[in-house]
């Protein structure tokens, strides 16, 4: 989910999916150049994307880093 045109709230896998694609494009990557870059086959980087991770994200952090980003993680405000 967008916060700000800079910012994903990342609450699911399609959610994170959503945020590589966006900063890889941002950053002007292609889904090639990110999958050799980075050591995955471009359908994976595709499947990445697409919110289906297999139960790993060490390639989705890894692409993040790639293209500039970093994940912080912070508490949500309280309920009430």
């Amino acid at each position: 989910m967008v916060i700000r045109p800079d910012e994903y709230l990342v609450a699911t896998a399609r959610d994170l999916g959503a945020a590589l694609k966006h900063f890889r494009t941002a950053a002007e990557v292609t889904q090639t150049e990110a999958a050799e870059a980075t050591g995955i086959g471009q359908s994976y980087l595709s499947s990445l994307e697409s919110g289906k991770f297999g139960g790993s994200l060490t390639h989705a952090l890894r692409l993040l880093r790639f293209v500039g980003c970093e994940v912080i993680v912070r508490p949500r405000a309280p309920h009430g």
